[in-house]
């Protein structure tokens, strides 16, 4: 798209509102409709619609109107006889009957969105409404990426007051602007003759979705006709991609449950502050129900994305429990729909049957320990019905292989080398099997993942060695770019006064690293991969974490309240590049990786008090010896 095209748009929505200016005016009232008769002010859209739209390249059709959906669908039934006809209307409810096509009512635009998950993807969507320019607008961005590759999507053009269309950039597509869809589109049009880096900051995820799929406008009387490219996955919740497929006729087979119960808190708590306490380290949480599930002809691509009718299975979610549903693995257009990254290559067949455990970082120690080794729970129930059963995962980018540890935490769980399907492109599997993610921070961590660690640790501490542990270990960081204390060396040393070892897990050799985090009762550090491996604990400890108020995750929460022991939380001030004021996208990642700095003056009595009452240490052996990862 170019700014000519934009020119062109322009000149097109003007004559056609013109048009539907002229036509409003000289419409006369319509007398009362029979029984067949469709609503007086769309018999003549609805011949537009045939001659913008060929009948013959429609097979799956979606119209919206606000009311008479049953006249209005037996008239798109004349038209498009040969289309799998569904009609989406939020006006009164109809009587339940057989009608030959698809009728939903909805009562919000998630509810288009649900149903249109619910069909198969549209050659033709068509929105009737008119003098609804809000819900129009609004239903065009819940809907076009819905459409199959080369689909249309026509919708109404509003008469303009003064029969021109509005000068671009008189609004904004955000979806609270005056205008009409036209000028939402339009808008989308102009964005895309700028600099990339302007288009970025101008736009929304959907907005650039939006605007790149957009491969034609055109209209047809008073109908704007937009063409959309490429194809779009649909991201829903899990309950609600359940019924979707359901509805397309796929009923995947669960082989494997763990109900859901309340995990009330194991662990003490003590928090520097009250009130992100009370948000954030609760007495109890309730854990959902996990279940392992197997489906059939299921795309899969690397860094955790596997589409089954081109809706996103659940297990592709980085963080299940957030709206937000971000796929590092995909384009991401916002929290309901996303772009394959490798758009139009043919995927492998891979036949036989697989285990899911991709990573949307994979490599990332921390989360190979709690996402990836949190779905095995249920790997004996899928082996048991399937021996030749194999994990698929994708390697870090850029490297093609796994690294050393991701192996041997594999291999101490009993899955051999030989076992583990590498993939670096899409890949159409036969048979894939998921299990839900047991850790799911910030939300709960379900009992079936200490399970899981608990086995790890048993087969690795035997090839661990025998040297002396230190009673009480301080877990830095020697190399970090992000997240960093920003006073670390003055923490450290009050640590160490108190007969601390300030230990570096990564010069340990990982049955080194087990048995340490397994035995040594009192362990303090920064939040992160370091404390992660505290899920190798063998029962209640004493845990100190050092954490920045903007770092929400609290995966150090979760080990404690599942193992025990007693918690002290102490939180510090987050450092943004823009000042105590941050910068404008510190709401997103620069915000979660924010370095923070410990207030001494504030919170360093409360330390000293807390090291002191932990008395002298007993022994103090030197830091473990280096033996590599």
């Amino acid at each position: 798209m170019t700014r000519s095209w934009s020119g062109q748009l322009r000149s097109l929505v003007s004559r056609a509102r013109a048009r539907a200016r002229g036509a409003t005016a000289a419409a006369t009232p319509a007398p009362p409709e029979g029984p067949r008769r469709p609503p007086a002010g769309t018999r003549q859209p609805l011949e537009t619609v045939r001659q913008a739209v060929d009948p013959a390249g429609v097979r799956d059709l979606v119209v919206i109107c606000r009311d008479r959906p049953v006249l209005l669908g037996r008239r798109f039934q004349e038209w498009y006889p040969d289309a799998r006809l569904t009609v989406l209307y939020d006006g009164p409810q109809v009587p339940a009957a057989e009608h030959g096509f698809g009728l939903t009512r909805f009562a919000h635009e998630r509810g288009i969105l649900r149903a249109l998950a619910s069909v198969p993807p549209a050659d033709l969507i068509v929105d009737t409404r008119r003098a609804r320019p809000a819900a129009v607008r609004s239903t065009f961005r819940r809907a076009f990426l819905a459409l199959a590759d080369g689909g249309r999507y026509v919708a109404r053009l509003e008469p303009a007051p003064d029969g021109a269309a509005p000068a671009p950039g008189d609004s904004a597509p955000n979806g609270d602007s005056a205008g009409d869809i036209a000028d939402d589109v339009r808008e989308l049009v102009r964005r895309q003759g700028l600099p990339t880096s302007e288009r970025r900051k101008l736009s929304s995820a959907l907005e650039l979705g939006l605007a790149r799929a957009l491969a034609g406008v055109t209209t047809e009387g008073d109908l704007l006709v937009l063409r959309k490219k490429g194809e779009h996955v649909l991201k829903l919740g899990v309950e609600d991609t359940r019924t979707a497929l359901a509805a397309r006729g796929v009923e995947p087979r669960v082989i494997a449950r763990v109900p859901a119960e309340r995990h009330v808190s194991a662990s003490s708590i003590w928090s520097s502050d009250a009130a992100l306490a009370a948000e954030r380290l609760p007495d109890a949480v309730d854990v959902g129900e996990l279940t392992c599930t197997v489906y059939a002809d299921v795309l899969v691509a690397p860094r955790q994305v596997a589409v089954l009718e081109r809706l996103l299975l659940p297990t592709s979610y980085f963080l299940p429990g957030r709206s937000s549903r971000r796929t590092r693995g995909m384009h991401y257009y916002g929290s309901d729909y996303s772009g394959l990254l490798q758009e139009g290559v043919e995927p492998e067949a891979l036949p036989g049957t697989f285990y899911h455990l991709d990573n949307q970082i994979p490599g990332h120690y921390g989360h190979v320990i709690t996402h990836d080794l949190s779905k095995l729970w249920a790997w004996d129930a899928a082996l048991a019905e399937h021996p030749g059963l194999r994990l698929l995962i994708s390697p870090p980018e850029g490297a093609d292989d796994l690294p050393a540890y991701t192996y041997e935490l594999l291999g101490a769980y009993g899955i051999g080398r030989e076992r583990v399907r590498l993939i670096t492109g899409p890949v159409r599997v036969e048979r894939l099997i998921t299990a839900t993610q047991a850790f799911q921070q910030p939300n709960f961590l379900s009992p079936a993942a200490r399970d899981v660690w608990a086995r790890v640790t048993a087969g690795l501490l035997p090839r661990a060695g025998q040297d002396p542990l230190p009673e009480r270990v301080f877990v830095s960081r020697r190399v970090a770019t992000r997240r960093r204390c920003l006073n670390g060396d003055e923490v450290e040393r009050r640590f160490e006064d108190a007969g601390f070892v300030v230990v570096y897990p990564e010069d340990l050799s990982l049955p080194d690293q087990v048995r340490l985090f397994s035995a040594v009762p009192v362990v303090a550090g920064y939040a992160g991969s370091g404390l992660i491996n505290t899920v190798f604990s063998a029962g209640p400890a004493t845990r100190i974490v050092l954490a920045s108020k903007s770092y929400w995750a609290t995966n150090e929460y979760h080990i404690a309240a599942m193992y025990g022991g007693d918690l002290h939380y102490f939180w510090c001030d987050p450092v943004f590049p823009g000042g105590p004021g941050g910068s404008p996208d510190d709401a997103g990642t620069g915000r979660f990786h924010a370095d923070y700095v410990f207030d001494v003056g504030r919170d360093g009595p409360a330390l000293d008090a807390l090291l002191a009452s932990l008395g002298a240490a007993v022994r103090q052996p030197e830091q473990p010896r280096p033996t590599g990862r």
